[in-house]
């Protein structure tokens, strides 16, 4: 202070010190990370590189003299965290047997019958895929660590081969930096260290991709389930539907259904569980036991899926709905239908008559559909008029299908953005419709559990966001964060 001025100075760490020559990440006058020693060049390789250099992640303060801190892949970090392991090359279904408790499966991409040996498994690399493929969903439920994309695991890897992943950089380093003791519990991991639970106006639910991870997902204190996949229920059968029932019969079906959603609809009662209908594409039905008859399609996210496969196929669709009808029989009244890939209000008014004919009274039952393509968000107000209850965002197909970038395509993975601008008028403009119409509207697709896309939705006045089970509690306290300050505003 001098005279009447006051004068502020403010500090800032030393960054003109350069680091040793020594301690630099070697790379190519590009800035990619070389190719030769295994390392791809798609998803941010030199910031993995730079953590490599220094012995890890970090999440071990340990001795890692036995690893190099070298990264041999790298690719895509879909679900976090550092573990240590040996490597188990899958090119396969026999292959899976030689997966143990804490081996690393590395694989070309997971499917839903590899569910069994991803529970064994300490971590998951795959070739293919990106942050909304089979393998990223489901090893983010598991709490297991998990990189996609990186196009070459299956080659540079070894099977037997000592590797750490680092789940939240998308890197595999040479050796072991990780002390399995050191490693998490996954339901504990998710469980909320504070008793308190933020208290919000807008629910926050949880997806579910497996029944197995039904208490996992139930630890982290969710409003309940937005979204129950039960295609990995059917494909877990390892028969098509037709198949499954020709060889063991329709209530053998009926039964394994029942089971699945049972299992998640107990650890959540009374808290609702929305449980969506099939929607599988027709290559992976293909890879099952029958699936010779399915069609050969060129793109099969673009095909015979979904509320479309249903209706052409009433008898199987039937059977799903029969389970539900003795699901509500047997007390579960916190189980909701939703209809996955509608495009208009026909085909609403189709499924409408479906759930009439299984004796499921729409009028009683709480039931919705997805809004997953542009079609379908430019009718929602025909939809609104045909009795659906609650219209749900799947942002993983509508962001593809509005942006025309495949999803699993790692190539193109970098324009892969459910928050361009396109995407938030299409979710703006059916949030408004819906309230209009006393519709509940919600969001399952992967990008409910991004802080930007929770600030704008809770900002538009969604009814509920369904989060990944690792984000669950980040959700609650950035929603109530918002809520906060939209009741502030109000108020200056």
């Amino acid at each position: 202070m001098t005279d009447d001025e006051d004068f502020m100075l403010q500090s800032r760490p030393i960054t003109t010190i350069e680091e040793p020559d020594d301690a630099k990440v070697e790379a190519s006058d590009s800035g990619a990370v070389n190719a030769a020693q295994g390392v791809t060049d798609g998803s941010g390789s030199v910031q993995a590189a730079e953590s490599g250099s220094e012995g890890g992640s970090g999440a071990s303060d340990g001795d890692a003299s036995e690893a190099t801190g070298e990264i041999i892949v790298d690719g895509l970090g879909s679900s976090p965290g550092t573990v240590s392991g040996a490597a188990q090359v899958v090119t396969k279904l026999d292959d899976l047997a030689k997966v143990g408790e804490g081996d690393i499966i590395v694989t070309e991409m997971t499917m839903p019958d590899m569910v069994p040996a991803m529970k064994r498994a300490a971590g998951i690399v795959t070739d293919e895929g990106g942050m909304t493929s089979h393998a990223a969903i489901v090893s983010r439920e598991l709490g297991v660590p998990a990189i996609v994309g990186t196009t070459n695991a299956t080659t540079v890897l070894e099977d037997g081969q000592l590797v750490t992943l680092d789940g939240e950089k998308g890197a595999v380093l040479e050796g072991e930096t990780v002390d399995p003791e050191e490693e998490t519990e996954p339901v504990e991991e998710v469980r909320p260290q504070s008793p308190v639970k933020p208290m919000t106006a807008t629910e926050v639910k949880v997806n579910v991709s497996i029944p197995e991870a039904a208490e996992r997902a139930a630890a982290t204190g969710a409003d309940g389930v937005g979204l129950l996949r039960t295609e990995h229920m059917i494909l877990s059968l390892n028969q098509t539907p037709e198949k499954f029932i020709e060889e063991n019969g329709t209530d053998a079906y009926i039964k394994e259904l029942i089971q699945g959603i049972r299992t998640v609809a107990d650890e959540f009662y009374p808290r609702p569980v929305r449980v969506r209908t099939l929607d599988a594409p027709s290559d992976e039905f293909r890879q099952l036991e029958g699936g010779d008859d399915e069609p050969v399609e060129h793109n099969p996210m673009l095909g015979y899926r979904g509320i479309r496969r249903s209706l052409d196929r009433t008898d199987v669709f039937g059977h799903e709905l029969e389970a539900f009808a003795r699901l509500y029989e047997m007390g579960y009244d916190n189980v909701e239908i939703m209809l996955p890939l509608v495009n208009d209000a026909e085909d609403v008014y189709r499924a409408k008559e479906q759930l009439k004919a299984a004796g499921i009274d729409p009028e009683k039952r709480k039931w919705g559909a997805m809004i997953e393509t542009p079609a379908a968000a430019l009718s929602v107000e025909e939809l609104a008029e045909a009795g659906i209850d609650f219209a749900s965002f799947g942002t993983n197909d509508l962001t593809q299908y509005t942006l025309a970038v495949d999803r699993n395509n790692e190539h193109v993975a970098d324009r892969f953005d459910e928050l361009h601008p396109a995407i938030l008028r299409l979710l703006e403009d059916v949030i408004e419709t819906c309230r209009e119409h006393d519709i509940e509207t919600s969001i399952c697709g992967q990008a409910g559990s991004k802080p930007d896309m929770v600030q704008f939705l809770v900002n538009q006045g969604i009814s509920s966001i369904s989060a990944n089970i690792d984000a669950v509690r980040d959700v609650q306290h950035e929603v109530k964060r918002v809520e906060e300050k939209l009741l502030l505003d109000s108020h200056r």
